[in-house]
């Protein structure tokens, strides 16, 4: 199978293209929940110091 990729690049590229966008937006995807539990913990610990 890798020898078969590697022999036409013509093959490789568009699947390679395809795993690059695929990991891109799993990357996104983390980075937006980090992005929001990160919020989330800074907005409770203000409320948390201001309450409490």
């Amino acid at each position: 199978m890798i020898e078969f990729l590697v022999e036409n690049p013509i093959v490789l590229v568009p699947l390679l293209l395809i795993i690059a966008v695929f990991l891109f937006a799993v990357i996104k995807k983390l980075l937006k929940l980090l992005a929001i539990a990160t919020i989330a913990g800074v907005l409770y610990v203000l409320l948390v110091d201001y309450l409490g």
